[in-house]
């Protein structure tokens, strides 16, 4: 066993030590703690473990009624009070645009979530043994669940009548009802607007601050009658359909089919005639366009944008970008290219994600040359 002091937390919400001036990562722990810990990986350059007894705790140090923390590896932050954890996720920003050279980039402070519990309107849940729960991290050791801190109560409610004959089950809910079954959908209502989703379908986790992420889309959009607004990776049309009605036309573009299919039955449920919904890799269908759009929202998948659609995005030289990320190292990296042709204006996070390290991000750009 060795003896470590943390000095700091990464950006997985790991604590960060030495052992012989080697860096160490530890979960569970927070700066200025005490704790011997058993080594439970060593690379060339650095170190994993875990705490095998806590010798100082800190004084922010919160207890958790979570039987599954920290095994399951579903949350990171759930020993650390709400307040706390926003401002590390405000921190983590900071740094990580410090360290790749976005440092002047205005940054926002970090939206806060509604609910900190009982947010997650989807889950994914192995099965084992007929019974159903997740694989605890970077392993496939089951652990068995019957109910979820961060899960909506429906969920946790109806875990025990999910079905367990199958590998795996996935479950969504809208508070009111849930389903699992691949041909039923379920449907959300973000401020004024009803958006039915199929299981498949992307759909943001939080229904508690979807509208207050969506509200500052619009805000940074600006949107006039005047603008044909490109939405890529556009899921089941909700940002699309959120401006729609401020704009001339909205033109959507998605790969998953039944997310398109969910988009264009949620365009006539809201009764918005000025969207076309588009199924395809986003690269290269925004090469097949006929009209330029004046403005593009960008919400990709964690990967963030590979280099054809960034290069298709820089040709089109739309007057603003507003981009929606849910990874900001993938974010720091498009935004970097993005900068040729783009100012940064200003960036907000949002606690889309309560206690884990996961934060969401949205940015405006606007066209350097634009007069």
């Amino acid at each position: 066993m060795k003896e470590v002091t943390i000095t700091d937390l990464d950006h997985q919400g790991r604590g960060i030590g030495r052992i012989n001036n080697k860096i160490i990562f530890i979960p569970n722990t927070i700066p200025g703690e005490i704790v011997e810990v058993e080594i439970t990986k060593a690379k060339k350059k650095f170190m994993e473990g875990k705490v095998v007894r806590f010798l100082k705790k800190s004084e922010d140090r919160i207890e958790n009624n979570c039987p599954y923390y920290p095994k399951c590896g579903g949350c990171q932050l759930l020993h650390m009070p709400y307040l706390k954890q926003l401002d590390y996720k405000q921190n983590k920003m900071r740094n990580i645009l410090n360290r790749y050279g976005l440092e002047s980039v205005t940054l926002k402070d970090i939206v806060a979530s509604p609910n900190p519990f009982h947010y997650r309107n989807k889950a994914t849940f192995q099965n084992e043994n007929h019974k159903l729960g997740y694989f605890e991290e970077e392993s496939y050791h089951f652990i068995p669940i019957d109910n979820c801190l961060l899960l909506d109560e429906k969920i946790n409610e109806n875990i025990k009548n999910l079905p367990t004959n199958q590998g795996k089950v996935i479950v969504r809910s809208n508070q009111k009802e849930i389903t699992y079954e691949e041909e039923k959908k379920v449907m959300h209502t973000i401020v004024d607007f009803n958006f039915l989703v199929s299981l498949p379908s992307f759909f943001q986790i939080n229904d508690s601050v979807t509208p207050l992420l969506y509200g500052k889309v619009k805000e940074y959009l600006h949107p006039t009658k005047e603008d044909t607004v490109l939405d890529l990776y556009c899921g089941t049309g909700t940002i699309g359909i959120f401006v729609s009605r401020d704009v001339r036309k909205v033109i959507g573009i998605e790969k998953c089919k039944e997310a398109v299919l969910d988009a264009k039955e949620n365009a006539k449920i809201n009764d918005i005639s000025n969207i076309e919904f588009i199924c395809g890799d986003a690269g290269v269908e925004t090469k097949k366009l006929k009209e330029k759009p004046t403005s593009i929202i960008i919400d990709p998948p964690r990967s963030g944008l590979n280099k054809e659609t960034i290069d298709i995005i820089l040709s089109l030289e739309p007057e603003k970008i507003v981009y929606v990320s849910c990874d900001p190292m993938t974010l720091v990296r498009d935004l970097n290219i993005l900068k040729e042709k783009y100012n940064i204006l200003e960036i907000t996070p949002f606690d889309m994600f309560p206690n884990t390290y996961h934060v969401e991000n949205v940015v405006l750009l606007s066209y350097k040359n634009f007069h």
